[in-house]
């Protein structure tokens, strides 16, 4: 919601300067695209905890208990995979970015590229949380 906010007012303000005071700021557009690939990425790792991410439900609740945890333990171990798989490739592309610069910030783009491993790390910890609760409990909170 920070980022939301934060990216709400930063597009506020160029609209501002750019229409009332016709003096356009030239970073805001920039800003606004590196915070929401920040939230993008720290948002899958809430949509995982708050179980907010599309699915198909249709089968799978009129499945059994044990056929629902089976499912579950499956499908998180097939995502802890993927989004494991892309922590390393994310860090090398980070460190890769360093040296370059953001063309209007003059950031290292490698402060954004940094979303990458960053969320794909926190997925890979809820999925990782998310499936010893459902084993723990025996599927009785799926």
């Amino acid at each position: 919601m920070v980022c939301f906010a934060v990216m709400g007012a930063v597009l506020a303000l160029q609209i501002f300067m750019r229409y009332v005071i016709n003096m356009p700021l030239i970073w805001s557009e920039e800003l606004a695209r590196y915070i929401f690939v920040w939230a993008t990425f720290i948002g899958a790792g809430y949509g995982v905890r708050k179980k907010i991410h599309i699915s198909m439900e249709l089968i799978y609740m009129r499945l059994p208990v044990k056929a629902r945890l089976a499912v579950t333990v499956f499908t998180n171990a097939a995502a802890i995979f993927v989004f494991a798989y892309l922590i390393p490739y994310g860090i090398e592309t980070v460190r890769t970015q360093w040296n370059i610069g953001s063309s209007a910030m003059e950031i290292p783009m490698s402060w954004v590229f940094a979303a990458v491993p960053v969320g794909c790390f926190i997925v890979c910890l809820r999925l990782i949380a998310e499936t010893v609760l459902a084993i723990k409990t025996k599927g009785e909170n799926l």
